[in-house]
């Protein structure tokens, strides 16, 4: 049986950087399925004009997706009251698929220890480690390596994707500027006829 990759993240807007991860993993033979799963923001962030909607942001998911083997969205962290933790959501998968994985960036490697429940985390699934290519990687790997230690399974892949983030999107977007070099074009089509991400 192939593995459940799981992606999750705010996603308000998904960029073309998400869209590399996803296409790049979708491509491994050992993954059968990719879930994108925005996470849920509680009431109080949602901000008008900054922050799209749960529905908002699940829709701009599936654009995402769109053209992607194996790539679906997910609304499983939509169903849960609170914060969203990883801890919950892969216990949650793995019940359901079994052989569960999650795709992570650079960064979150380098925090895991951070994360709730990190070392029951270790045991539940394996780690796709994403680092962009061209970046000092030192304190990337010895995290990897250290959390290797504790009994986790990481796999890393080193791609070519623009240095781009949700926050320069929106600011481009609110800015009035172009801002196809940071958002796909259907997404950005939908934020466009929705009036996302506007000033006032």
């Amino acid at each position: 049986m192939g593995k459940t990759l799981f992606f999750g993240g705010t996603f308000n807007p998904p960029h073309i950087a998400h869209r590399k991860m996803v296409e790049a993993v979708a491509a491994l033979p050992e993954i059968e399925r990719v879930l994108v799963a925005p996470t849920n923001i509680p009431p109080h962030k949602e901000v008008p004009g900054m922050f799209a909607t749960k529905e908002q942001r699940l829709d701009m998911c599936e654009l995402l997706c769109n053209g992607i083997n194996k790539a679906e969205t997910s609304d499983i962290e939509f169903r849960r009251e609170g914060k969203s933790y990883s801890y919950y959501t892969l216990s949650e998968l793995k019940e359901q698929y079994g052989n569960i994985s999650m795709l992570i960036g650079g960064d979150m490697v380098t925090s895991f220890t951070t994360w709730f429940n990190y070392k029951e985390l270790l045991k539940i699934a394996e780690f796709y480690a994403v680092r962009r290519k061209g970046t000092d990687n030192a304190e990337f790997y010895q995290s990897v390596e250290a959390l290797k230690k504790e009994g986790g399974t990481f796999h890393v892949l080193e791609l070519d994707f623009p240095e781009v983030s949700s926050t320069e999107a929106r600011e481009a977007i609110s800015n009035g500027q172009n801002a196809d070099t940071y958002v796909p074009q259907n997404i950005l089509k939908y934020i466009n006829q929705n009036g996302l991400y506007r000033k006032g």
